[in-house]
């Protein structure tokens, strides 16, 4: 294995579990297994990693709800991530401190956080669709359709966080102003056609609401890393570190 190719990393693999589900480590362990020349062991990952998430959401939805009520909303999650740390410490563990022992390239935990929360929106989409699949009285195939493009509106627009690691300040600038920013505004017009969508569940509009927040506050981030970029400049962060926080916070209740 060549130290030039990136890997995820522990602590990386946890970030995305805990947001996306087993599905999202299944994504990111299978890309480390093809790195790591293991490509059978990353096809197996992946039917594992679908597999288990509908195990675990069937089961989910088998807990009576007073019983769902009194879990606190992030031990399942904090649960499902342990099990999946103790995986990747027994699978790859090893090659994993070697490579960053031999200062080998990782992918950000943002990169990480990102697929997370485009597992997370598929998958709740699929979810909510599926409950409403009976329902005739509005167009489940189409939000489908909307929800799977602003995951790959997201998955485009998060990819600054490599560009910022890789490229020069200026192309992380341009990144923002011509793709990553106008992205996110794609996403928030692709939600204001999701609301508009005849007889659609307040559950969905409610899910919509909080996209939109999500999507708000990404601009806000972006518009600020630019900032910085440009001006060189410490001044923001604090301003930057309150907005990290915002997003953690909807990240969390989208999660849920």
């Amino acid at each position: 294995m060549e130290t030039s190719h990136k890997l995820y990393s522990q602590t990386a693999i946890a970030l995305a579990t805990f947001f996306g589900g087993p599905f999202a480590a299944a994504l990111l362990i299978r890309k480390n297994c093809i790195v790591l020349g293991q490509e059978r062991w990353g096809f197996n990952a992946l039917i594992l990693g679908i597999i288990t998430t509908v195990l675990l959401f069937g089961c989910i939805f088998m807990i009576p709800e007073p019983v769902l009520d009194k879990i606190p909303n992030a031990l399942i999650p904090a649960i499902y991530t342990a099990i999946i740390c103790m995986i990747v410490e027994k699978v790859h563990g090893r090659e994993l401190r070697a490579h960053k022992a031999k200062d080998g390239l990782f992918y950000s935990n943002w990169r990480a956080a990102g697929i997370g929360l485009v597992s997370c929106v598929v998958i709740l989409a699929v979810l909510l669709g599926g409950i409403y699949l009976g329902e005739d009285n509005w167009n489940s195939t189409e939000y489908d359709a909307k929800i799977k493009q602003f995951a790959r509106n997201e998955e485009v627009a998060l990819s600054l966080y490599n560009i910022l690691e890789e490229k020069p300040a200026e192309k992380a600038v341009e990144f923002i102003e011509t793709t990553g920013i106008p992205k996110w505004k794609e996403n928030i017009e692709l939600l204001k056609a999701m609301d508009t969508l005849e007889g659609i569940p307040s559950e969905f509009t409610e899910y919509n609401e909080l996209l939109r927040s999500y999507c708000q506050v990404r601009i806000d981030m972006y518009t600020l890393i630019a900032k910085i970029l440009d001006e060189d400049s410490e001044s923001y962060q604090e301003e930057l570190q309150k907005l990290d926080k915002r997003l953690e916070d909807i990240i969390s209740r989208l999660s849920k």
